[in-house]
């Protein structure tokens, strides 16, 4: 209260009745929901469709930062015993260290662009909400499912990385100095519960679910496939293993598999950047030569195919020992090559992460075989295991190695599918929520080797299942805390 009323008196004494879009130096949430609006009342910025589908297309654009070019593979595989971190700098040795401090650089980029992105999606939805005339209603559904799902999408990897945080749904209405203490929690929000965020992630998912298009191939858009496997994957995670509805993960799954989506019979396909949007694909990032990815250089080699620097996303010793050498997998995921450097293998023998081999390559984030093996993990809490390995032999059946057996107790399933998981989306940005998911995360990374042999982590800290707050946000916005042993 005494921040409030000191705020207010500046206010009044500047004589400041009028609404404001700078209201403080230290940049208040609100970044990530859109500016104050200066009229009234809450009024739609879109005049137009048009307008709203601009809004939309920029939402989607949101898949193209940081976060989905790099960071993906960064939190997901570099962090977990799938890679290590190849490239030097203190940012991603901590994430690859599992030593993540709240001054990290990936850390507080991560935070930004996820809540731009969630940012985005709401002022597409509020925008739209609000128009009163240039629109159809088949359109304004449409368009504010589309935006729900990139929405739920964003809150989902931020519940999951960092726990509670703040939860920013709505438009920020005009500030004056009458209602500038109402407005205060809007613009520096506390931290929302874990349980409240993952309620707003499936009201949004299941909201937007019936207006949205049903496709049996990849797009880079949000459809009934998408969304249905998005918010399987909500089910699968959220809460206590002994609490979590698992016929409800198998009955989404199979909601995704009835919209007739179909395994290539080469896994190798899946990584040729000439075959956009396949059978298997669900939701995958459109790139091309005019509009290239840069996670090319940063994970696979130059333009001319050559590398001279040391590439992010190492495959790791424990992962190379793990696939089978007949196992198809193995040469679409890992290339060996040459290169000027032999940090962790001799350097006439470079193991280099093998999905992004173009510049123009797709980024996909969402796959059948990855929503396959999901009901394979929901039917083994099920106690079904038999068919969990149905499932599981299909892919390896893919892969041309031999099936495992339908009669393995559940324990054994369970390590079972988790490994298929590994080998089947290595460098895909999964390994790490896997193992968060599954509660193995500490008990795998405490038997993860070096290049020598060596245990790389003797003991991790419970704390470290989540990331810290980023010190920036907690300097920008004072009602935030930290999360414990940070």
């Amino acid at each position: 209260m005494k921040t409030i009323s000191k705020i207010l008196l500046l206010f009044i004494t500047l004589g400041l009745t009028a609404a404001c879009s700078d209201f403080l130096d230290n940049e208040p949430q609100s970044e990530f929901t859109g500016d104050p609006q200066t009229s009234s009342n809450l009024e739609s910025q879109y005049a137009s469709v048009s307008d709203a589908q601009a809004g939309l297309n920029g939402a989607y654009e949101k898949f193209k930062m940081d976060i989905f070019q790099f960071e993906n593979f960064s939190y997901g595989d570099i962090q977990s015993d799938n890679a290590y971190a190849g490239g030097d700098g203190v940012p991603g040795e901590e994430v690859d260290g599992i030593r993540v401090s709240s001054m990290n650089s990936k850390n507080r980029l991560m935070w930004a662009q996820y809540y731009e992105m969630g940012g985005a999606a709401t002022n597409v939805i509020e925008n739209t909400r609000l128009m009163k005339s240039g629109i159809d209603e088949g359109e304004r559904k449409r368009i504010i499912a589309e935006a729900k799902f990139i929405r739920a999408w964003a809150y989902f990897d931020i519940v999951r990385i960092w726990g509670a945080a703040p939860l920013m749904i709505e438009l920020i209405p005009p500030i004056t100095a009458e209602n500038l203490e109402e407005m205060y929690p809007k613009l520096y929000p506390e931290r929302t519960p874990v349980e409240a965020i993952y309620d707003q992630i499936i009201k949004d998912l299941e909201e937007a679910i019936p207006a949205l298009e049903s496709k049996s191939k990849g797009d880079f858009k949000a459809t009934k496939g998408a969304a249905n496997g998005l918010l399987a994957k909500v089910y699968a995670t959220r809460g206590d293993k002994a609490t979590r509805n698992y016929k409800k993960v198998v009955e989404l799954c199979d909601l995704v598999i009835g919209d007739g989506y179909s395994l290539l019979p080469d896994y190798d396909q899946l990584w040729n950047p000439a075959n956009k949007f396949t059978s298997e694909s669900i939701f995958e990032v459109y790139y091309n030569a005019t509009s290239p990815n840069w996670a090319f250089w940063v994970l696979f080699s130059e333009e001319d195919g050559s590398i001279t620097w040391r590439c992010y996303c190492t495959p790791t010793h424990d992962l190379i020992s793990k696939f089978n050498q007949d196992d198809a997998r193995f040469a679409s995921s890992i290339v060996f090559k040459t290169v000027p450097y032999d940090t962790y293998f001799p350097s006439t023998h470079y193991p280099i992460a093998n999905k992004i081999r173009q510049k123009d390559a797709q980024i996909i984030l969402m796959r059948l075989a990855d929503i396959m093996l999901l009901k394979a993990e929901a039917l083994v809490e099920l106690n079904r295991p038999g068919e969990a390995m149905t499932i599981v032999n299909i892919i390896r059946s893919r892969a041309g190695i031999d099936a495992l057996s339908v009669s393995l107790s559940q324990n054994q399933a369970r390590l079972a599918v988790e490994q298929e998981r590994q080998l089947e989306l290595a460098f895909e940005g999964h390994r790490w929520f896997d193992l968060l998911r599954n509660g193995r995360m500490i008990e795998v990374m405490q038997l993860h080797k070096d290049k020598n042999g060596k245990l790389f982590f003797p003991k991790i800290d419970e704390f470290r299942i989540l990331w810290p707050i980023p010190q920036t946000e907690k300097d920008a916005n004072p009602n935030l805390t930290q999360n414990p042993g940070y």
